[in-house]
């Protein structure tokens, strides 16, 4: 009795193990003429395919990400933040845009510690991350944050000189 049942649920989970696993496959071809819409201006066409592609099934990371682009320079504020719920991803140049949507369109900017830490990740490397976390805290900082923020300055402006003096040598 045992055996039959135990080949059963074996076959069950075969089964389904073969049927997600030919799943619909996302079409290189299709996502590269929508990412050329995108850098064309083309992004009401972007985003209502996208639209429509997410309602039939889930976006793929690359989709999302370039759904989530649009939506942001179309200005839909309330859309963005519903997509970005529902998202997983969080590439940095996302969590720049997320907190851009919070500022530029005057949304209550109460965050998740999670997106706040996301966003902190990104203050070494991006002097735009440091501004948007100043934005959203006020400018209310304590004098060492305040010391570690002009420390951070400096660091940046260093890098952008030695930036510029390799750019001016290979001329």
């Amino acid at each position: 009795m045992k055996v039959p049942m135990i080949r059963w649920i074996l076959f069950l989970l075969i089964s389904v193990t073969i049927s997600c696993s030919q799943q619909e496959k996302p079409d290189p071809k299709e996502f590269q003429i929508l990412k050329e819409a995108y850098l064309t201006g083309r992004l009401i066409v972007v985003r209502s395919i996208l639209e429509e592609k997410s309602k039939q099934s889930d976006l793929n990371p690359k989709e999302t990400i370039l759904y989530l682009k649009t939506l942001f320079y179309l200005k839909a504020w309330n859309e963005f933040l519903n997509v970005w719920k529902q998202s997983e991803v969080r590439s940095p140049e996302l969590i720049l845009l997320y907190y851009k949507v919070y500022l530029l369109g005057g949304q209550d900017s109460k965050q998740k510690d999670e997106e706040l830490g996301h966003l902190l990740d990104l203050l070494i490397v991006s002097p735009e991350a440091m501004l948007l976390y100043l934005r959203l805290q006020n400018f209310q900082i304590s004098h060492s944050e305040k010391k570690l923020f002009l420390a951070q300055v400096k660091g940046f402006r260093n890098s952008l000189d030695v930036l510029q003096k390799e750019l001016e040598t290979k001329k």
